[in-house]
């Protein structure tokens, strides 16, 4: 009778082995299919809040960005400051490309809450407090109007900032007052700080 109980705790013993083995590549696999998931989000967190890849559309920031460049925008701890090049939420913004709302539009940052802004249309200056800006950035000096005048101030809101496009003579930005105007802070979804594409312009902006 011993030996009969011996042998069969040796099968059972056996049995339980075999079934480990057989349940631990599964075990694995759910393993993996959790972390891989895990991932993915950790992915989709870091694109909805810390970073977002936005296509440039259109020639509005030529010659520092081309039409279908894409570049990186972040908004962790971001606050704006001059030079900025940044994106746009543009649902209340007219794309000028497509001419829709809800699709985000890219410009540069010129003028602070506070700041007073000025042309000069005919030698194609912008002035910001009085000071002449030296933009070696721009497609070509600032000759297109639009809803601004030649020598009149344009003093920054609270909260606002005054964006330009570098292409200037082809960007619709602030100087449309009635379209884009004076843009709100809470409309910038972040600044550029990397061109990802094409491959042979990877870069810092």
């Amino acid at each position: 009778m011993a030996k009969n109980k011996d042998l069969s705790e040796k099968i059972t013993e056996k049995a339980n082995e075999i079934s480990e083995r057989a349940s631990k590549p599964y075990a694995d696999a759910l393993d993996w299919v959790v972390s891989l998931v895990y991932a993915v989000l950790f992915v989709l967190a870091l694109n909805l809040f810390v970073f977002r890849s936005i296509t440039v559309d259109g020639p509005s920031m030529n010659n520092t960005l081309q039409d279908k460049d894409k570049v990186i925008t972040t908004n962790l701890f971001y606050t704006p400051n001059y030079g900025d090049i940044v994106v746009l939420q543009a649902d209340k913004l007219r794309n000028q490309n497509t001419g829709l709302y809800g699709e985000p539009i890219i410009k540069r940052v010129i003028g602070l809450a506070g700041d007073t802004i000025r042309f000069d249309f005919n030698k194609g200056e912008v002035y910001r407090n009085g000071e002449l800006l030296s933009e070696d950035y721009i497609a070509q000096p600032t000759t297109l109007a639009q809803y601004c005048e030649s020598g009149v101030d344009y003093v920054v809101p609270e909260n606002c900032v005054f964006v330009m496009g570098d292409n200037r003579n082809r960007s619709r930005d602030s100087r449309d007052l009635p379209s884009v105007g004076f843009v709100d802070t809470d409309l910038i979804m972040g600044k550029a700080f990397v061109r990802v594409y094409p491959f042979d312009s990877i870069g810092l902006l």
